[in-house]
């Protein structure tokens, strides 16, 4: 069906609207977290598991999805997860107990696996010219940056006004928009000769799972518990045999000769640990200044937003950088910039952190994000032939998500370890101790209920320090990994970067 000009951009319209209740149900949740864990008793591991059920379906099943999407008829599939996704949210939000929030988050992954690769394959079906394709691949770009930089904000405008059901109940409205302007304005398309790798997607979930199971659960338990150790076993045997299953199978969910290439590795890599850190920070650092630092849900989500501002403005800079020293030093380059925002925090984390060190330590990390980031992912896009270009977008998606999801599991899991260290060593009563060591949420209002108004006090210093002590640990390292890797990007990128694609 030929489209005129007027109804390809009202149909890009909708497709922005369709992806952005996936992006900001990403970022929204952060601020509400800890509102979530006060309401619904949520330990520290139920809270990794809220944010990352949701990511590991969404990313386990992608590219399998895209795959069947685009057999299947692409608009029907994104209409599909729309409805998925807001049904999902609408259970999310009634949700009364923490298991009935994780599986509901768990069919929103499953929604948002529907919607993501349908739009970007319908753009392209809709733009057959190559530079109204890239301006419109450029706004989707926009309004996916947008959505994710004023999730916390919106996040935090709604905690303060409503309750924490309500940055579910808010994807609605906006799924309803989407469902009605896509059935009206978009067109179906196939592609009929596409093959999905039902086996591998199975391999993956069974081992993503497994080992983010075994990671987080050693946060609680430890390294060396039965279970944690059984689970991280067969998560690596399940990886390997996702990798053999990969190797020889035709139409393999992910083509591993493409690892060959630095120009794909590195910067695969490089943003794979960019977003380890930004969902990272906005983990830790939303409950940080929510529980510990006593700031509301809208000034926590205003705290986070330099972050934004400087992935913006990194972004706007990459391209001059890039034109004049070089690829591997924007990529490079912005990854020890991030660290040094990481630095910030070192060095000035406290109870009482000053303002002007939230708020230059997320300019900086943001900034450096942007600078590393668009440079990675032209250098991913340039190093792959134009006929796999969807593979290639597709993987650069995965990278992202489960960045995202071993972060909340790796970095919880550690922070968890250093927090339950110190609140072992405390001698208070049997009741008083589970719930200190349930979360820092749960602590705080443990101990508001004591009477004793100088036990309060030197319990809240207690916990409040061995939370920091945790996110303290944890920007040491995020500092100490992201230098060497910006030294290393810098070393084996090659100077200059041709584009292979052909």
């Amino acid at each position: 069906m030929q489209y005129s000009h007027e109804k390809r951009w009202a149909g890009l319209g909708a497709l922005c609207v369709a992806m952005s209740i996936i992006t900001l149900d990403n970022t929204v949740l952060d601020v509400a977290l800890p509102s979530i864990s006060t309401d619904l008793k949520a330990t520290m591991s139920e809270l990794q598991w809220i944010v990352d059920i949701y990511i590991l379906f969404f990313a386990s099943i992608l590219i399998t999805i895209g795959a069947l999407g685009d057999h299947y008829g692409r608009k029907l599939f994104l209409k599909i997860g729309i409805v998925l996704f807001s049904l999902a949210s609408l259970g999310a939000g009634l949700s009364t107990s923490t298991t009935e929030l994780i599986f509901y988050r768990s069919l929103s992954g499953f929604g948002a696996a529907f919607i993501m690769p349908s739009t970007l394959s319908i753009i392209t079906h809709m733009f057959t010219d190559s530079t109204e394709r890239m301006k419109a691949i450029g706004l989707w770009s926009l309004i996916f940056g947008l959505s994710q930089g004023l999730g916390p904000l919106i996040g935090g405008f709604i905690i303060e006004y409503t309750s924490w059901n309500w940055v579910f109940f808010i994807n609605l409205p906006i799924g309803l928009i989407a469902f009605v302007y896509a059935s009206w304005i978009l067109p179906e398309s196939h592609n009929k000769s596409a093959k999905a790798d039902l086996v591998g997607m199975l391999f993956s979930i069974l081992f993503l799972f497994s080992l983010t199971y075994g990671i987080i659960e050693a946060g609680v338990k430890s390294w060396t518990d039965f279970d944690v150790r059984v689970s991280l076993i067969i998560g690596f045997v399940f990886c390997g045999i996702f990798i053999l299953w990969e190797r020889r199978c035709s139409y393999a969910m992910i083509p591993f000769e493409l690892f060959e290439k630095r120009t794909f590795t590195i910067p695969s890599f490089a943003i794979a640990l960019i977003v380890f850190g930004m969902v990272g920070s906005m983990f830790f650092f939303s409950q940080l200044f929510q529980t510990v630092e006593g700031y509301s849900a809208l000034e926590a989500g205003l705290l986070l937003t330099p972050m934004t501002l400087g992935v913006m403005i990194g972004s706007q800079l990459a391209p001059h950088v890039v034109k004049h020293y070089g690829t591997h030093l924007s990529i490079g380059g912005g990854i020890i910039i991030s660290a040094l925002g990481m630095a910030v925090f070192v060095f000035t984390i406290d109870v009482h952190m000053a303002l002007w060190a939230i708020l230059s330590g997320f300019l900086i990390q943001g900034l450096g994000m942007g600078l590393s980031m668009p440079p990675s992912t032209d250098s991913i896009m340039g190093s792959i032939p134009k006929v796999k270009a969807g593979v290639g977008s597709a993987l650069n998606d995965t990278t992202i998500e489960l960045s995202a999801a071993m972060s909340i599991a790796i970095l919880g899991s550690y922070v968890n370890r250093i927090y339950l260290s110190h609140i072992k060593e405390m001698d208070v009563e049997s009741s008083l101790a589970v719930a200190l060591k349930t979360s820092i949420q749960s602590a705080h209002s443990a101990i508001a209920s004591l009477s004793d108004a100088t036990l309060q006090q030197k319990l809240l210093d207690v916990v409040d320090k061995a939370f920091i002590d945790g996110v303290y640990h944890t920007m040491i390292l995020g500092c100490l990994i992201s230098v060497m890797s910006g030294v290393l990007a810098i070393w084996l990128l090659p100077k200059t970067i041709k584009s292979e694609a052909h």
